[in-house]
């Protein structure tokens, strides 16, 4: 009897203590965390619940703007962690003297390769020693030889006018050596991948911010990696696939060519070729691989949201249009594309290493996570003043408009799309050169506008608070940008 009661009480135990135990969790995070006095929504102060609830909703960009908008420019979204949108905050963070590291969540991202690539490394020594042999890929000299497999695919667009698959291939091109040429009019198996990129990442963007994503960093290698890895689905194992074949192909080419020039110059005869300048070491082939992925998925989902946002603004605001087809022979500017819709909508987070760190002035202890969050930094109202409206002339100096010289220092000083310091965005400029000339190029040879009657992407008034606005191109956030439309008829220019 004694046995058989002790038995059915260990259930009841085990279920005291463990409520118990996020009680007292509950009760430190509000009142005794470093945090504690951090404004911020009552919930998410002792749960990661809410920010889960809105990865999994894809509005979790918009939840923080609605906080910021609520509590001011510093607030708490989890127990752990505080965003800021103060303009000295994100150099504190993401500068170069910043005293932190990418955060554990970083950790749970699934390469398929079991190397970590520059984009996700937790380790900054081991960050550093990949960032520089990275560089190499991206200098003048690659960015002018790359600019020539762009055009080819560019052109190739304006036949055919398929904006997603046309930047997918030109990366596959860029990065792997061959296109995918799923923009081509023919079955591809391949074509769906963009697709599946895109689930991949919603799948896994929620994982970051659930309540067990440390149980998840701590089980990958203990086998969940491998349990993960054969329930992916089939066109996803094949595009990996592709992407072993396409590395091993380089490799091969680059060993076999005589000498450089003979070598075709693309960004992966760069990133063959490019050494450690310490070590004098170059890329093993599993950080080929890792890296070529971290490329084609950071180049290709990002610059497809910001071409969308892009389409959607300018096909719906006919001054921006008229003037842009008309400075179109010269250079111009995408700033305010990046602006109102940035590739990665919410935060890149940072976990303060030993020693604590100072972010807009208060001192935060080893351990807490901060970030900034680009949607929010890109609709400050107290920077931008009117952040909901595209208006491209806000990055223009010019006496008729009133936009002064300081007035742009002041804004490009502050919003940042591609982060500053040792974790910025390497491809950057070879990602402005592809926006830049696929816009130029368009708009030079045809006149576009809405689909008469269209709404897919745009705001409604019975979508709620940050989406009621017709006006306002609407995107999801999986960690990079997910979006829907727009709809757009193109007409070949007469003049």
């Amino acid at each position: 009897m004694i046995s058989t009661i002790a038995i059915s009480s260990t259930p009841t135990l085990l279920c005291t203590v463990f409520i118990g135990y996020y009680i007292v969790q509950a009760v430190y995070n509000v009142f005794f965390h470093p945090l504690s006095k951090c404004p911020g929504f009552v919930v998410a102060k002792f749960s990661r619940l809410p920010s889960f609830y809105r990865a999994c909703k894809g509005d979790r960009h918009l939840w923080i703007w609605q906080l910021h908008q609520i509590y001011g420019d510093k607030v708490r979204i989890t127990p752990n962690e505080v965003l800021f949108l103060a303009p000295q905050a994100h150099r504190d963070i993401y500068g170069g003297k910043a005293n932190v590291t990418r955060a554990k969540s970083y950790e749970a991202w699934d390469n398929n390769t079991g190397e970590p690539n520059t984009a996700l490394a937790t380790d900054m020594a081991v960050h550093a020693r990949k960032r520089k042999i990275l560089n190499q890929a991206f200098t003048d000299k690659a960015l002018k030889d790359a600019t020539i497999f762009m055009a080819y695919h560019i052109e190739r667009w304006l036949d055919l006018l398929w904006c997603s698959w046309v930047v997918f291939d030109m990366l596959g091109d860029l990065c792997f050596g061959r296109s995918f040429e799923i923009k081509e009019p023919r079955p591809n198996p391949i074509r769906e991948i963009p697709n599946h990129i895109e689930t991949h990442l919603k799948i896994f963007y929620p994982i970051l911010h659930s309540p067990f994503m440390e149980s998840f960093v701590w089980a990958k290698p203990k086998g969940l990696d491998k349990l993960l890895h054969m329930i992916t689905p089939h066109d996803v194992k094949m595009y990996h696939k592709f992407i072993e074949d396409s590395v091993s192909q380089r490799i091969l080419e680059e060993k076999t060519s005589k000498d450089a020039e003979s070598s075709r110059q693309d960004i992966f005869h760069y990133l063959c070729a490019a050494k450690d300048p310490e070590t004098g070491k170059a890329y093993t082939e599993e950080e080929l691989r890792a890296e070529a992925i971290m490329l084609i998925v950071a180049g290709s989902n990002t610059i497809i949201a910001i071409l969308a946002g892009f389409w959607f603004y300018i096909s719906r605001n006919p001054s921006a249009h008229d003037k842009l087809t008309k400075e179109i022979r010269g250079t111009f500017n995408i700033d305010e594309c990046l602006r109102i819709s940035p590739g990665g909508p919410s935060e890149f987070a940072r976990e303060v290493l030993p020693g604590g760190t100072t972010v807009n002035g208060e001192c935060f202890p080893q351990g807490v996570v901060i970030g900034s969050a680009h949607w929010a930094m890109g609709h400050n109202e107290d920077i931008f003043g009117d952040p909901g409206r595209f208006r491209p002339e806000r990055y223009i100096p010019s006496e008729a408009t009133g936009v002064t010289e300081d007035d742009v220092h002041r804004i490009k000083s502050y919003y940042k799309p591609f982060l500053i310091g040792p974790t910025n965005c390497v491809g950057q400029n070879v990602a402005v050169a592809e926006m830049a000339l696929i816009i130029a190029k368009t708009m030079f040879r045809f006149e576009l506008r809405a689909a008469p009657g269209d709404t897919l992407g745009a705001g409604h008034p019975s979508l709620g608070w940050g989406r009621r606005d017709e006006r306002q191109f609407q995107v999801s956030d999986a960690y990079i940008t997910v979006h829907d439309g727009p709809i757009l008829q193109f007409r070949k220019r007469t003049v």
